[in-house]
């Protein structure tokens, strides 16, 4: 292997495809990066079993070649060199060192055992096309509400849904739960079903899938653009992809079942109150201050006006007035409370500047939708489990 390409693109592929190297490998050799050339230039490779990501770039290469070198260390030195120069890799010492220079700078680094590093999997087949800051914006909204708890795996992943030309996205920790639906292009046919031991089923084709959300995220916001992102999908995988350049696929939490979400947002909601997003998050924010682990904060309406207030008896205490527009004869003198990070998370993912606060029972979930214009958004929906006072 013999090379040369600029610093730029070789940093900019190599911290990209580190985003799948883990921090506690169960064999050695995943905390290799794995490079090999080919007529499309340099391929960079990394995976921990879970997740996977390659990045290709275009290099002038005098002799191909397969390295497989320890990537954090790669990723280091890569973030040293100077942007504006060229970088030359070679292998040396029969192979047993990859070499990298770049002006007065030399590097020598180990090469790993390539026949001990897993198989690089190919691509699942393409299903639909989308935007990639659309998509990005999409899972970012609805990953506030899954779970981090790994003890209930099925709650820390984000449901994944095609319909036609839309494309569903659900999570929840059980105290909260989020929808969003977005628009794409279909390309190709969906996997074959399976049942939750990985055996196909002889019936309609599978149109959800149980995604991680910390993967999803990640995945989303690391190929995030004004370009178009592919969709690829099949049995136990999904991916994303900026065709010829870089792809990232993460297995799927097979085996587990996700809640049913649908009817929660359906039916009336008899008090609606309108609130100026920022106003109401800074609020949010002063009064936590003095809510201890735990303790809520509490939402009384007061004619135009929602008070918020925290702490109570000996305690520290605060309150903040928010204006609010109420709608529904039941608004005056509602008093609900919330976890206040649930609530300030719920309000700063609607990404607009007016929400709408929708409310059954102060002991019921409440829902949380965004403005545009003189209507809501209909593509993103938030609910929020209340807190119950006692008294």
């Amino acid at each position: 292997m013999k090379l040369r390409l600029p610093v730029s693109a070789l940093a900019d592929a190599v911290s990209y495809t580190a985003k799948a190297l883990p921090a506690r490998p169960q064999v050695p050799v995943l905390l290799g990066m794995l490079l090999a050339t080919g007529d499309a230039g340099l391929r960079l490779s990394a995976c921990d079993g879970e997740v996977y990501t390659s990045a290709t770039v275009s290099a002038e290469i005098a002799d191909d070649g397969t390295a497989l070198v320890p990537g954090r260390l790669l990723n280091d030195i890569c973030s040293r060199l100077p942007k504006t120069a060229d970088v030359d890799l070679e292998l040396v010492d029969k192979g047993a060192r990859l070499a990298v220079g770049c002006g007065a700078a030399r590097f020598t680094l180990p090469v790993l055992p390539v026949d001990e590093y897993p198989a690089v999997l190919p691509l699942p087949d393409a299903i639909a096309t989308v935007q990639a800051d659309v998509l990005a914006d999409a899972v970012a909204q609805v990953a506030v509400a899954a779970s981090t708890d790994t003890s209930l795996p099925a709650l820390t992943g984000i449901k994944v849904r095609l319909d036609g030309d839309l494309l569903h996205l659900d999570a929840t920790d059980r105290y909260r739960m989020t929808h969003k639906e977005l628009t794409i292009r279909p390309t190709g046919v969906l996997p074959a079903p399976t049942t939750k031991r990985g055996k196909k089923k002889d019936s309609e084709p599978e149109t959800a899938a149980l995604v991680p959300a910390k993967s999803l995220a990640e995945a989303a916001k690391a190929l995030e653009g004004e370009h178009t992102l592919t969709l690829h999908w099949s049995e136990g995988l999904l991916g994303l992809s900026i065709p010829g350049e870089r792809t990232y696929m993460t297995r799927l939490l097979d085996g587990y079942e996700f809640p049913k979400t649908g009817g929660f947002f359906d039916g009336d909601w008899p008090i609606t109150l309108r609130l100026p997003v920022a106003e109401a998050v800074a609020a949010l924010q002063r009064v936590a201050l003095v809510a201890t682990r735990n303790t809520p904060v509490r939402l009384a309406v007061e004619g135009e006006q929602l008070h918020v207030e925290a702490g109570s008896g000996d305690d520290a205490q605060a309150s903040d007035r928010i204006p609010a527009h109420t709608t529904g004869t039941a608004a005056e003198g509602l008093v609900i409370a919330f976890n206040p990070a649930f609530l300030v998370d719920a309000l700063k993912s609607l990404g607009t500047s007016e929400a709408n606060l929708h409310v059954r029972d102060p002991h019921k979930p409440a829902y949380l939708a965004g403005r545009l214009g003189d209507g809501p958004d209909t593509t993103y929906q938030h609910l929020v489990m209340p807190v119950r006072l006692s008294g």
